[in-house]
């Protein structure tokens, strides 16, 4: 079973479902609400988990209510939270979630101002055992360490690309990576680039790693030996998704670690995330390995 240590967010979710995504100030109505634990890299590990694989979650919380039910919620999913940095006098990262008639998402995320610079540091020793890191952006100098351990391992190491990388020391993450998976918003806006193939090649003036990016209902580009490849969606009827890019990650990184051919990893990481897609309730909706298996089978794409 491969091991994979996850690096950066956990975040409390507070999730209302609205039929439309309020546009002027006023009182509103939610259909249906749920508490759960969210995050990119917390919810990547919760995706390994439920896939079979082996995780551990590397974060800040801070030392409040919310950080516990962050760490409790991880936990039961069977995801290794001994290595949670809980921060004295910080708060915990805690986000508002509306999702609207077609399952898109608006956030409103809060996180204490100085939890991840009172962090101690990632050691080397905690991923010894793993068998590929993936790591977000919320963390920067927690990701950077924990690229560097998997380097000095020869393991996959793999980003979340999905916010702004020219900010928090962004640029030097994507050059420790050997894997980035952009979404496909932060690919365009990085690269002053409006289309998705030469976007991709304009990332290799900041890293050697493979890059991708993600593209909801328009699939998975990436670069093949110089040459753009396309792997369209599973055509789904989304209903929720919060938290379908780092279900995708999650997948993807599980798979690489399983050794599978690289192909087939993006259409893993895109069979998990499209099932989560067709659930509410954001990290509830992930899926076990024998759904996501039998989504592959059942394509004709």
């Amino acid at each position: 079973m491969p091991y994979i240590t996850c690096v950066g967010i956990a975040v409390l979710d507070l999730i209302f479902r609205v039929d439309v995504h309020p546009t002027v100030a006023g009182k509103y109505r939610a259909t249906e609400r749920h508490e759960v634990g969210g995050g990119v890299a917390a919810n990547a590990a919760a995706t390994i988990a439920s896939l079979g694989g082996g995780a551990r979650f590397i974060g800040c919380v801070g030392d409040d209510a919310t950080g516990e039910r962050i760490v409790q919620g991880l936990a039961e999913v069977g995801v290794d939270v001994g290595s949670v940095r809980r921060v004295t006098g910080s708060s915990s990262p805690l986000s508002s979630v509306l999702v609207d008639g077609e399952g898109e998402r608006l956030i409103v995320n809060h996180v204490g101002d100085d939890l991840f610079r009172r962090g101690a540091p990632v050691e080397a020793e905690e991923v010894a055992d793993s068998d590929a890191v993936l790591v977000d952006m919320r963390w920067p100098e927690g990701a950077i360490a924990a690229l560097a351990a998997a380097s000095a391992r020869g393991i996959p190491a793999v980003v979340d690309c999905d916010h702004d990388p020219t900010i928090n020391h962004g640029l030097e993450i994507l050059r420790a990576a050997t894997h980035v998976v952009f979404s496909l918003p932060t690919l365009l806006a990085f690269t002053a680039c409006d289309d998705p193939g030469e976007a991709l090649h304009r990332v290799g003036r900041h890293t050697d790693a493979w890059v991708a990016a993600t593209a909801g209902p328009d699939g998975v580009f990436w670069l093949d030996q110089g040459s753009v490849r396309h792997d369209p969606a599973f055509p789904i009827e989304a209903v929720d998704t919060l938290g379908a890019g780092d279900v995708f990650h999650g997948a993807f990184v599980l798979a690489l670690a399983e050794n599978q051919p690289l192909e087939r990893a993006l259409r893993f990481g895109s069979a998990a995330a499209a099932l989560k897609c067709t659930r509410t309730g954001g990290r509830r909706g992930i899926p076990n390995r024998d759904e996501v298996e039998s989504l592959m089978k059942e394509s004709k794409l």
